[in-house]
């Protein structure tokens, strides 16, 4: 499990689920639709911990209500009975990764002096709307009833985690605002191709083509073809086109496939040479690649910098991190 983390610390997991890693907990998405959890999860039972980082304990309660959070998110979002036991196991990987990432960027917040006020604290506190009665928050309400049900409910306190909450937001203000290296014009510029799949056992079955070697001569016909379209329809392929997108948006081109060789032919085309010698064969698949346009763009590649120091950070403070977990494989 802790290579499993360390493997993927850099790749924000969330971002084609979540959004990204979950960082502000605390009040931004709704209490009140969260329940405890009623059972051990991963053979985790009442009071031990899910993992320790750097001799600090994340609780049991406290991976609990992010994980029925995760998996509940999940659900919405994959509403396919057959995959519950699957969701169940991913949501409990997730959960842990972002509660490991979420006490290493707390614990370096403090160890840079990052402190939260009570004024700061309170400020914030009285953003929520759950706090908020006729207009205006309500301190009676919120002492005397709000925390309390808070804490027994989801056994954890509500104002150590806001606290946290915004010592790692700090932190990631100031972590967004470094730069690790000069932009080149390669980072900076944003590429549009068009791709074409073709599936050679599916030509062969379709009778387009006779056999596969008859296929992968239809897949090479695209490199001189001035016409794709006609060419696609007529193999009932489809032209797909795959941009704008920085390099590091490269696995887009190839639906998630392809090696360094493959994308080093692809980011080689321009306007004199377009379409690359020979498809490219990943699996069952070849692929087709047409460069279309190469534009620059700045501030993206500013953007992207920042994220890419930011991954970098969090993959080496994960690797040098003491790490122990408790979650055990069901």
């Amino acid at each position: 499990m802790l290579d499993v983390l360390r493997k993927h610390a850099s790749s924000w997991l969330i971002k084609f689920i979540l959004g990204a890693i979950i960082i502000s907990f605390a009040f931004f998405f709704g209490y009140n639709r969260m329940t405890r959890a009623k059972r051990s999860i991963a053979g985790l039972t009442p009071g031990q911990p899910a993992a320790i980082v750097n001799g600090v304990e994340i609780s049991e309660t406290e991976f609990h209500f992010f994980f029925e959070r995760n998996l509940e998110r999940l659900k919405e979002t994959f509403k396919d009975p057959s995959m519950a036991g699957s969701l169940q196991k991913f949501a409990q990987n997730l959960t842990l990764q972002q509660l490991v990432q979420r006490e290493i960027m707390f614990q370096t917040a403090g160890k840079l002096g990052i402190h939260i006020t009570d004024e700061q604290l309170a400020a914030t506190i009285k953003k929520n709307s759950e706090l908020i009665r006729d207009g205006e928050f309500d301190p009676i309400f919120y002492r005397h009833q709000y925390l309390p049900y808070f804490e027994n409910r989801f056994g954890i306190n509500y104002e150590d985690m806001v606290r946290q909450d915004l010592a790692i937001d700090t932190l990631q203000s100031l972590l967004a605002n470094v730069d690790a290296k000069p932009a080149t014009e390669t980072e900076s510029a944003l590429w549009t191709f068009e791709v074409v799949t073709l599936t050679p056992t599916k030509l062969v079955e379709e009778k387009v083509a006779k056999d596969l070697e008859d296929a992968k001569a239809i897949a090479e016909s695209f490199a001189s073809s001035k016409d794709w379209k006609g060419l696609a329809k007529k193999v009932r392929a489809d032209v797909k086109t795959v941009g704008p997108i920085t390099i590091s948006e490269r696995t887009k081109i190839l639906s998630g496939r392809g090696n360094f060789e493959d994308f080093q032919k692809i980011f080689m085309l321009n306007e004199t040479k377009q379409v690359i010698d020979k498809p490219i064969e990943s699996g069952d698949a070849l692929f087709v690649v047409r460069f279309v346009e190469k534009k620059a763009s700045p501030v993206k590649a500013a953007e992207e910098r920042r994220s890419g120091f930011l991954d970098e950070w969090l993959q080496g403070e994960m690797k040098a991190a003491k790490i122990t977990t408790f979650l055990q494989p069901e």
